[in-house]
């Protein structure tokens, strides 16, 4: 690394740290992880207050990572409303975003790190939303049947059975229960069953321990286990045996339970991609 390069990283680091005073990140850490995308300039039109941003995510600063969903993603969901997307797939996008941008996904690393600071990041963010919008939009005109048919496949004889005694009862009754829990339960099941993430990256999602997010998440299956007790009792009307039954099932096979309720069910004609809106807290 040229004299040049690192006095023109040692300035872009003072810029980005004045921009965010409140998020710590070494200069050492900074010129790392900026040159690898600056290369050697030029870098006159390099926004310095949002690449010290992404950079201190790519470096997992817990309080970047905040700022960036305070200040980047939290207001993309209604924009995505605004320019006529449905709520449950505008919160389904900008869930993905998250977990793309912040996490990482199929072995790839986080794709915050890829920003060199040239171009605005909101601007970036948002396309990315917007285009995960879309083709969640075209993947529910698409890929209905096919999702439809291979949920079934998965299902299992008890689902089955359970299906065929209740059928739309049942998985109405499910979406009821969901539905009525709080923002963070349904995000935390989102993250876990739908996502596949694990407690660890979900605490990091967070900022909190380990123990935390996985009493957070035992907290949010037991919510929906017993919305759905509730739900079953004034719909279906079943006995106590019977629902004790029920729940079990219900329990063991939350993970398939939930894949069913994910899979796009139309309103009507130009009715929303998600019935269920499993995105973040909003």
């Amino acid at each position: 690394m040229t004299d040049d390069v690192q006095v023109a990283l040692r300035s872009l680091h003072a810029r980005g740290r004045t921009a965010w005073p409140e998020i710590e990140l070494d200069i050492t850490q900074f010129s790392m992880l900026a040159a690898r995308q600056l290369g050697n300039g030029p870098f006159d039109d390099v926004r310095a207050g949002e690449l010290y941003l992404a950079t201190a995510c790519t470096a997992g600063v817990d309080r970047a990572i905040a700022d960036l969903d305070t200040h980047y993603l939290s207001g993309l969901v209604a924009v995505l409303v605004r320019r006529g997307h449905d709520a449950a797939t505008a919160a389904d996008a900008v869930q993905t975003v998250r977990v793309r941008f912040l996490v990482g996904e199929a072995g790839r690393a986080p794709r915050i790190s890829e920003y060199d600071g040239r171009g605005s990041l909101a601007t970036w963010l948002h396309v990315a939303a917007t285009r995960i919008a879309i083709s969640a939009r075209r993947r529910y005109q698409r890929e209905v049947a096919d999702e439809v048919e291979l949920v079934a496949a998965e299902r299992g004889p008890e689902l089955d059975l359970l299906r065929r005694q209740f059928g739309a009862e049942f998985l109405e009754t499910f979406r009821s229960a969901f539905c009525a829990l709080a923002p963070r339960e349904r995000t935390l099941l989102r993250y876990q069953v739908i996502d596949r993430l694990g407690i660890d990256r979900i605490a990091a999602i967070y900022g909190v321990h380990r123990a935390t997010a996985a009493r957070w998440v035992a907290h949010a299956r037991d919510a929906l286990v017993e919305g759905v007790r509730r739900a079953l009792q004034a719909r279906l009307r079943v006995g106590v045996e019977e629902l004790d039954s029920l729940l079990r099932l219900v329990h063991s096979r939350l993970e398939l339970s939930l894949r069913l309720l994910s899979t796009p069910t139309p309103t009507g004609p130009a009715g929303p991609a998600r019935a269920v809106g499993f995105g973040p807290e909003s």
